[in-house]
């Protein structure tokens, strides 16, 4: 899907889909559709819509499912769309370099 085409797709779910349009309010990208568990065809091999949300939490990425639309906006039931954000890293522990916390007498 080329950049506009895809802008407009994202446009048409969110509309009408609130949990995706959330999602898109917090910065996550869309990244694939996947089958559920068990809802591949026989004979296809494809990681299952799980399998790619642990691929991307070990790649650092925060990954949540979605429901998946076609490209008319109609839900596909035995797919998941996948969504990534890089994790926010959190604040470690403040050093304060200058001064010592032991009391002066």
């Amino acid at each position: 899907m080329a950049g506009h085409e895809k802008d407009a797709y994202m446009a048409l779910i969110a509309q009408h889909d609130p949990q995706i349009r959330a999602l898109l309010e917090q910065g996550f990208e869309f990244v694939t559709n996947a089958f559920k568990a068990g809802a591949a065809p026989p004979g296809i091999k494809a990681k299952t819509d799980l399998e790619q949300v642990r691929s991307l939490q070990q790649l650092g990425y925060q990954a949540e499912l979605s429901t998946a639309y076609d490209e008319r906006g109609q839900s596909r039931p035995t797919l998941s769309a996948i969504w990534r954000k890089k994790r926010e890293r959190m604040a470690g522990p403040r050093h304060d370099h200058g001064r010592s916390h032991r009391s002066e007498d």
